[in-house]
């Protein structure tokens, strides 16, 4: 049997932070591609922080609240919804000692900002208010109304990407449950998927073995059986594997 590899999730903090968490689709899709996840606590001290990410063998970083625009010097616009300082540094530390160790990281929604933030990139607030088509028409809406199994806008894949390599194909549907989207891509990864309106929808350093963030969320999608869902969660873990 191969060995099944550690993988350290960052999850949500509540507004009192009382409580930590993770959705547990998060967990079912680390598990059913033969990977072992433990939840990592934002309390852990800088040398704790950096015992895990010697330990583990990758990091994932869950969707959840917006992140405060103070990470990546900017002033709060009205649209922006519910930070939280706590969760915000824990995460940018996290990918810092994950990066150091060369161990691969998947973030997802709330996860491609945060890691677009910790390379040096920035965030639209709000897309509604933010946001705008360059050809003039009206923007998709990134907040559906079904439910996340379900998809509801299509996304194009950058030719030669990561991505690619791992969905083998260069257009999917995904679901979408999001108002902060990534703004300007940080300068050492590559924008990898976006939508029709121009919104970033994955980005990857292509210098590292695993490295992706994605905008939607596989991990709905993958309890509902897609295939393409499943598929970075299984090339996650053989990353995690090595």
């Amino acid at each position: 049997m191969n060995r099944q590899p550690l993988i350290g999730v960052s999850g949500s903090v509540n507004t009192e932070e009382s409580q930590y968490f993770i959705n547990r689709d998060y967990m079912r899709s680390l598990t059913e591609a033969g990977a072992v996840p433990l939840l990592l606590a934002p309390d852990m001290t800088e040398e704790q922080a950096r015992q895990c990410a010697r330990a583990l063998d990758g990091l994932l970083l869950a969707g959840g609240n917006d992140v405060s625009p103070r990470c990546f010097g900017q002033e709060p616009v009205l649209g922006l919804g519910e930070v939280n300082p706590l969760r915000d540094q824990n995460e940018l530390r996290l990918i810092e000692l994950f990066r150091k160790e060369n161990k691969p990281i998947f973030g997802i929604c709330r996860g491609v900002q945060i890691l677009n933030v910790a390379l040096g990139g920035t965030l639209i607030q709000d897309l509604p208010s933010q946001h705008r088509r360059e050809d003039g028409q009206p923007s998709i809406d990134h907040r559906q109304t079904a439910l996340g199994a379900y998809a509801s806008h299509r996304v194009v894949v950058a030719e030669g990407s990561l991505l690619e390599q791992i969905l083998g194909q260069q257009e999917l549907w995904v679901n979408s449950f999001h108002h902060q989207a990534v703004g300007e891509v940080a300068g050492q990864a590559n924008l990898s998927a976006w939508a029709a309106d121009g919104v970033v929808e994955a980005i990857e350093l292509p210098d590292a073995p695993f490295v992706l963030g994605v905008q939607w969320h596989p991990e709905k999608m993958t309890q509902a059986g897609d295939e393409a869902s499943r598929r970075l969660f299984a090339a996650f873990a053989e990353a995690a594997r090595g």
